[in-house]
């Protein structure tokens, strides 16, 4: 029901019950007790001792066949009438029930995201780094020795791009409060951060396998193996520095999912 049609409803309604209530009231002007006039009194004639004098005319009332109360009919018309109008009333203020999901939308991609970066955060190891740089170093990435590994390591690219799009999902839904996009925002940034960081571990692996197996002169070789060594080290650092900072992202998330 539009807003108009309501509007002219209660208009409708108004304009009814005012007419018969100002109907009732007009018909019962002047109905009250009808009161006759009294007659003159009759002159007195002297007459012979035999007769008597005739009584005065009395004064008679006529009965009152209108007792003034509003008829049942009426009270039926008026009580239907409020009926309608409440009912209009009501109809207009109800809420549309949305079409979408009990949950919000927000919700559902904070609720995935958090699974996705949780998953990231369990697996982006330092372990996974090194095993990583042995494995590309030594050409055994996918072999049997270590599927799981494997498995691990090729679902990485795959669950981080998934995190994100639902972590910006989430800020494109229109998160319900700025902690919640801030949450979303520091996520997104812990695990590209944490991401990054076990590539670049991995990475310095492979330079410390490749130095310590290189075919340089003895002075240039440990040059590079002491580079190389101090890449490792960096990288582990960055690591581990990168991964309480996943966890606190993730505990933020936590709280809005």
């Amino acid at each position: 029901m539009t807003k108009w049609v309501r509007i002219g409803l209660v208009l409708a309604v108004l304009l009814i019950v005012g007419s018969l209530v100002a109907g009732c009231d007009g018909s019962g002007e002047g109905t009250g007790p009808t009161v006759e006039p009294t007659l003159p009194d009759t002159p007195v004639t002297t007459a012979p001792p035999a007769e008597t004098t005739a009584p005065p005319a009395q004064t008679t009332v006529a009965p009152d066949t209108d007792t003034g109360e509003t008829p049942w009919w009426v009270l039926l018309i008026v009580l239907g009438a409020l009926f309608i109008l409440i009912i209009a009333l009501l109809a207009g203020r109800r809420k549309k029930t949305p079409a979408t999901a009990v949950v919000p939308v927000w919700r559902t991609h904070a609720q995935s995201g958090y699974a996705e970066s949780r998953w990231l955060y369990d697996n982006l190891t330092e372990q996974l780094a090194i095993w990583h740089g042995d494995a590309e170093f030594e050409g055994t990435i996918g072999q049997a020795t270590d599927a799981e590994q494997a498995r691990i390591w090729g679902q990485l690219a795959d669950r981080m791009d998934q995190a994100i799009a639902d972590l910006y999902a989430l800020e494109a839904a229109a998160a319900p409060n700025s902690p919640a996009l801030r949450a979303a925002q520091g996520a997104v940034g812990s695990l590209k951060e944490t991401y990054a960081a076990v590539i670049e571990r991995s990475d310095a692996r492979h330079s410390a396998h490749a130095a310590e197996s290189g075919s340089s002169e003895e002075a240039e070789q440990g040059a590079e193996l002491a580079a190389a060594r101090d890449h490792e080290m960096r990288a582990s650092t960055a690591l581990a520095e990168a991964r309480p900072r996943l966890a606190t992202a993730l505990t933020d998330l936590s709280r809005i999912t």
